[in-house]
């Protein structure tokens, strides 16, 4: 992966965790989750944009719970940032396929 890592590939804790399903409320860095740091979405603010536009009450900070509708108007929105951010979706997305068939939706853990 180009944009995200994986559990042990992680140096520090400055990162965001695409974790599957619901949050349990418990568990942070699962080691099937995904992680994307926090560089890289200041850098690329179109994709933080796009899912504030989807999900107006997105934090950064906070936890977010996005299901599998949300996440494809997400997609739309970004369809038309810039090529990075449709990178990160893309890369994201092929993580989500997975996670939508068997969970219904994904959960992101701020920092």
């Amino acid at each position: 992966m180009k944009y995200f890592v994986k559990d042990n590939e992680r140096i520090g804790t400055c990162y965001h965790e695409f974790y599957k399903g619901k949050w349990d409320k418990h568990t942070v860095w699962k080691s099937d989750s995904i992680f994307i740091h926090d560089d890289c979405l200041f850098e690329n603010p179109d994709f933080q944009d796009a899912i504030e536009e989807v999900i107006p009450p997105y934090d950064p900070f906070g936890i977010t719970e996005i299901t599998f509708e949300e996440w494809r108007k997400i997609g739309e929105v970004i369809s038309i940032k810039n090529l990075v951010s449709q990178e990160i979706y893309n890369e994201a997305d092929v993580w989500l396929k997975d996670v939508f068939e068997v969970y219904g939706c994904f959960t992101i853990l701020g920092i």
